[in-house]
């Protein structure tokens, strides 16, 4: 098993509240690639684009990219947003490096 780098983009419909970053920072907290549980692994490009870092233990990046995207719509499921706000984009978006 490699550890890999995940790179998720993720489509909101409605600007994320602090309240909600910060319960996606407690869903995501054990899968952040600092080890930090104080401030969320995301960024926010030009466009407005959000992206989260997570990283994900398995045999192969393709296998890295799937589980990824299930581990970030379960915590963006697990804090109440839906389908409806938020959208995890499909694993051709998604940027996957060997870590550590």
């Amino acid at each position: 098993m490699t550890y890999y780098l995940a790179s998720v983009p993720v489509d909101f419909t409605k600007e994320p509240t602090g309240a909600e970053l910060s319960d996606l920072n407690d869903a995501l907290a054990p899968y952040d690639p600092r080890g930090s549980r104080g401030s969320l692994s995301w960024r926010r490009d030009d466009a407005g684009n959000v992206t989260f870092n997570l990283v994900v233990e398995t045999a192969d990046d393709r296998e890295a990219k799937s589980k990824a995207r299930e581990t970030l719509t379960a915590a963006l499921f697990a804090n109440g947003r839906r389908n409806v706000t938020a959208t995890v984009r499909a694993e051709d978006d998604i940027e996957i490096i060997p870590w550590k």
